[in-house]
This record gives structure tokens, sequence and C-alpha cells, in this order.
């Protein structure tokens, strides 16, 4: 039976296939001249869509204006790409990276690291995108079969211009959260810069830096650990933004560009008759204010206008949205869309039940009609999906692990189809699944299910380990990929119209678990009903704190309803507006001495850095309560007073001021 719906599914497909940005004023960029020694480093990443990206974020990137603004830089330059430029996307899905190759060419860069995502296609398509590329692409740590580096790149690169000898390093992290593929391993990455740094050392460089694929706080460890290293150009950390962060004192640097090419980071590198490498930076926005080059304007058109006619057929009609969601819910919750997946695998194959990891689902489906284009770009990854006998222990070590990470919204949460549980996000991870059902009943651990699920996890990405004595029914080479199965359920279906029904309960708040610094705080008030959630599973502690929620709580708090705003002397009108830092100050300091008939002590001055950006009339609160140890800065000993405050800051406010 299994081969027969397996059929009919490839036959239908046939058918088918016939910035607002962060800066430091102190480092501007000073034009460049021809003369002297003096060249520019221009650095952008994330490549996964050739043409321009426009969403809720605006505007941004396209191959077509980052060769505009790197036209419009004269003088000597070196062009970098930081990687990711296949896999991740619709476009990225279906292309592999060979249309970014081509555009990259053609720019052209210089210089290329791997991204993960580089590997979504396996380690034969990597290798066929080095071949096709006419820039040098470099890896310190990713090394192929024979143990030598990845396709034979080089470790580091050294390149001169107008005297200045700039060494280069390429480093990459998170490839377990690709394709495995035994011809391409990672290796420590501290480790393999010390090495090719060591390296570096023997060739008179100027000035070493480090392209990056991983986090920034893995960043600063790196320079941390490898004092050679001066800057470090790394992996984008938001779509909206780009971030500098100086380190020792503004003599080194770890710049992170806008995701989706949305700016290019502009490095200028500048010596001095005695050998002093001085340097300053700019952010250049990739946004709708560039024109596009022509040539490579045509170039993405044509590959757009390839996608659409192969992917724009429609297959079935979607009765209403179904969103992944703003916030990521499908990595910390059940979600419609995330079971309608789960349901077209398990379906498919006729099994138990399905695993569908929620980091795999990257687009919402929309009401109205529903197209092959949209499946690929709900699943952009082509992942195969497999089927196994699994033991109901292997099953719960798999939930276990899937709800390990809901803290950081991590892709290996668990949606699921023919199951169902219940995890306690207070609990450690590694004891937070306190029920699972299978067809109402617990889960026996001895008993043997048929799962279906991507070979991605079943191979052990996301840390999925535990199926590795698993018994294997179908396997990559002969099943068909995510996005194919949930096409072909739609067809099935004909009209879609999927619901959550309780197959995943959350206790607690999955962004707040145990190891949460306001942890304990956020338990006790949301406990007490002086605070709530904002949804199931959900606290929201880095979202800005509103004048509402703030005199809720007060109101709560001291049983009172008198207005905490007209008592300290703020405009709490709005209920939606903002709080800031030192706003909050002060209406802590209020709470403090109506809770506690005490004063707070009436210091002049606290200690924090930027103690005179502090408003005169919120200075004493703010050093009153750093005195009682109820206060505290931001990282660097900054109060940071007119940033806004959270609503995780409130609540350890509050919490530390109730005497819990």
């Amino acid at each position: 039976m299994i081969k027969a719906i397996r059929g009919a599914g490839i036959a239908l497909l046939a058918v088918f296939f016939a910035v607002s940005f962060s800066s430091y004023p102190n480092n501007v960029h000073a034009e460049n001249n021809d003369s002297g020694q003096a060249v520019s480093f221009l650095y952008f990443n994330d490549g996964h869509e050739i043409g321009p990206v426009t969403d809720k974020l605006g505007t941004r990137g396209g191959v077509a204006r980052i060769k505009t603004l790197v036209d419009s830089l004269k003088g000597e330059k070196i062009v970098a790409f930081g990687g990711d430029l296949g896999g991740g996307t619709l476009f990225g899905g279906v292309f592999k990276g060979f249309p970014m190759v081509e555009a990259f060419n053609r720019i052209p860069v210089d210089i290329a690291n791997f991204g993960q995502h580089d590997f979504d296609a396996g380690a034969a398509n990597a290798l066929e995108l080095v071949k096709a590329s006419r820039f040098q692409w470099i890896s310190s740590n990713l090394i192929g079969s024979d143990g030598k580096p990845f396709a034979n790149v080089p470790d580091y690169l050294v390149i001169e211009k107008q005297g200045i000898r700039i060494g280069m390093i390429g480093l990459t992290s998170a490839m377990e959260t690709t394709t495995r593929d035994e011809a391409v391993q990672q290796q420590d990455v501290i480790e393999s810069a010390k090495k090719a740094v060591d390296k570096l050392k023997l060739e008179n460089t100027d000035l070493i830096i480090a392209l990056t694929q991983e986090p920034v706080s893995d960043d600063k460890a790196l320079l941390a650990a490898v004092p050679e290293i001066r800057v470090v150009f790394t992996e984008e950390e938001a779509e909206d933004q780009s971030f500098v962060y100086e380190i020792d004192d503004g003599k080194r640097f770890v710049f992170s560009p806008q995701g989706n090419m949305g700016s290019i980071i502009r490095l200028d590198i500048r010596k001095d008759q005695a050998g002093n490498v001085n340097l300053s930076h700019e952010i250049m926005k990739v946004d709708e204010t560039v024109a596009e080059d022509g040539e490579l304007a045509r170039l993405a058109a044509q590959y757009q206008q390839k996608l659409d006619e192969e992917l724009g057929k429609t297959v079935a009609v979607i009765t209403g949205d179904l969103p992944y969601g703003d916030n990521h819910e499908s990595r910390f919750k059940e979600t419609a869309i995330g079971n309608w997946i789960a349901d077209a695998y398990r379906n498919y194959y006729g099994t138990d039940i399905a695993f569908a990891n929620g980091g795999g689902i990257r687009a919402s489906a929309k009401k109205g009609n529903f197209t092959l284009k949209d499946a690929k770009a709900i699943l952009p990854f082509g992942n195969k999906i497999v089927v196994a006998e699994v033991t109901g222990e292997t099953v719960l070590q798999a939930l276990e692990n899937g709800v390990s990470g809901v803290d950081r919204l991590a892709g290996g949460f668990l949606q699921v189809s023919g199951l169902s549980y219940t995890y306690d996000a207070d609990k450690p991870a590694g004891e937070r699944i306190a029920e699972a059902n299978i067809n109402a009943q617990p889960i026996k651990k001895d008993a043997v299910y048929k799962l279906a699920l991507s070979n991605f996890m079943y191979a052990g990405g996301d840390n999925y380990s535990m199926f590795e004595n698993a018994q294997t029914v179908v396997g990559p080479n002969e099943a068909l990929t995510d996005f194919e199965l949930l096409a072909a359920y739609a067809s099935k279906l004909k009209t879609v119209d999927v619901q959550t029904e309780g197959r995943i309960v959350v206790k607690g708040f999955a962004d707040v678990t145990s190891r949460h610094w306001a942890h304990a705080a956020v338990k006790e008030l949301t406990g007490g009903g002086l605070m709530s959630g904002v949804g199931e599973g959900r606290f929201a502690p880095k979202i800005s704190l509103s004048r509402g929620e703030v005199q809720a709580a007060a109101s709560g708090f001291l049983d009172s309803s008198v207005s905490i705003w007209e008592e300290i002397g703020l405009d709490g009108t709005d209920a939606n507006a903002p709080v800031s830092r030192e706003e909050l100050a002060l209406a802590v300091k209020w709470l403090y001495e109506k809770k506690t008939a005490k004063s707070v002590p009436a210091e002049t001055k606290s200690p924090f850095e930027d103690d005179t950006q502090i408003s005169d009339k919120m200075r004493t609160a703010v050093a009153g309560l750093s005195k009682l140890g109820i206060l505290e800065g931001r990282p660097d000993n900054k109060f940071m007073p007119k940033e806004n405050a959270t609503r995780a800051e409130f609540a350890l406010l509050l919490w530390k001021v109730a005497g819990y």
C-alpha cells in the first residue's frame, strides 16, 4: 500500500513540475581616496534570495543592489561574502545556490566563507558550488572525509593591496543543523582558528580578519582566545538591523550585517608611515534607495520567472490562514500548520506517529489557493521523510530533546501527529515531559511504533542521537521530500481546514524556563496574578513594558486603584505607551516606599557609567534603588536610562520589592 500511495504522489507532482542600523559615532567612515596605503573591506552575508526581500520589515537586499554599492566605491577593495547562499528559503531550496554563485561571479566577490545552509543539499552540491565559483572559498575548520580542508579550499588566505597584507580565516559552526554528510565534518572553531592564525603569523600580515558563521557570543569568545584576530565579520543577528560590537576599548570589532543581504559592512583599513593600521567603518544599507544594476536585475528576474513557472500550480484551497508564528510559535507550542505537516507525513506512509521539527517550518500558509511554491516556501530544506521502527523509550527521549531548547526557540521542537504530550517549562531540561500518549494511552517504553520523520533528524540533526539503533523501514534513497508530501496531502484533501487540538500542552513559560535570570520572579508574580503571559507558553520577557502593565501590577500589588503615574508626576493616559528604564525606576521607588513604609536612600549619584544621561528627576530613584541592591544596570556597568524597560526587568524589580 505504501508503494501505491508513493507512486500516486510522484505522478501527481510530476504533473505540477511539467536597517535601521546600530553603529558608533566615534568610528564613522571617512571617504577613501586612491593615494596612500588604504583599502576597503566590504562584507555581506545571508544570500538566500537573488532578488530583494519585501516584507513587514520593508525592502532589502538583492544582488543587483549589492553590485551597485560595490561599484560605487572607488579605490582598492576586497569584497567578502560570509556564507549561506543555498537552502533555507524557497529560492535556495529550489536552485541550491547556483544562481547566487553566478551573480557573485559578476559582482565580483573575492572571498567567501561557508555557512551551514550551503550544505543543505549535501556536500556534493556544495562542492559543485565551489567549482562554479570564480571567487575563492576558504575554511579553517571544515574538513572532508580525507581529513583535508573541505573541497581542498585553503584554510587561510592573504590578500595584499596598497602594501597592506590582510590575513583571513573562515569558521563555520552549527553544522548539526544542516544535512548530515560524512563528506564534510566540523572541527572545533577556536582550536582551528589558533592553527590557522599560527600559519598567518609567518605571513607578515598587517591585519587578521575572521569570517565566521556563529553567534556573536561565540565570536567574543573567539577574540578572547585568539588575540591576534582584530576583526570578526559574522552572521546576521537580525533581519531589520546591523550590529557593531567594540571589543577592548574599540581596538577590535565584531560586525554583524543585516539579514538577507540587507546591508554591507564597509571597513576602511589604512596603514600609516609608521606601519600602524587604523580602522574605520560604515554600514551601507541595501534598500530601495539603492538603484539596481541592470544586468543583475535582469538575471534575478529570469530566475524569479523560472521559479514562478515551476511552482505556481494550485493544488488545494486553504480555508483560513495557517501561521507558523511571528514569535516562532512552532518552536515551543502546537500550531495548526505544524499539525498539518506532521499529518501529511503520517498519512502518506500510514505510520503510527510522525514528527515535524518546528525549525524546518519557514513560512505561513495563507488562506486561498495553495501551490507547490507555497509548499516549498513552508518547507524549503528538501529533507527526505523516512520511516523507522522505534521503541516507546526512544519516542520519549526524542520528545525530551525537542523541549530541551524551548527557551532558545531551538528548531528541534517537535510538532506531532498520532500522539500528544505535555511539557513543563519550569523543569530542568531532560525532565520536562510530564505526559505523553498514543491513542489516548501512555506511551509504553518497550512497545514498537512506526515513526515518520525527516532524514535530518533521523541522522542526528538537532541532537536527535537516539535513533542510532532504530530499524529503517523507508530510507532516504526511496523517500520523498517533505514539501512533496505536504503538496500531495493538500491535493488529496482538496480543501485544507486544520486547527490546533490539544496535541501539545505547555505548562509554565517556554521563554522563561528555570535557567532564565527572572524565572523565580516571573513564576511568583504570574502565580499571584500580578502579571500574566501573552499567550500559551509565552511571557515575552524581552518585550517593552507598557504603562498599563505597570498600573495593573501596582494596583494588585498595593490593593489600590490609585494612579501610579499621577502619583509620580508622569503621563499614564496612554496605557500602551512604553516605559523607559529611568521612568520604571521612579515607579518602583514609589512602590517600594508605599509597600514598606521606608524611604529609598536619598543618593544623588548612581554607580553607572552613564549616570549623567539619567534625567534629574529620576536620578535619585536610580541611585537609591541601586544602593539598596534592588536595581541593576545592563552590561558594561551602564544603566541605559532612555531605553525601554522590559517585562522581565519589571518582574524582577517588583519581585525584589515584594521580598519573595
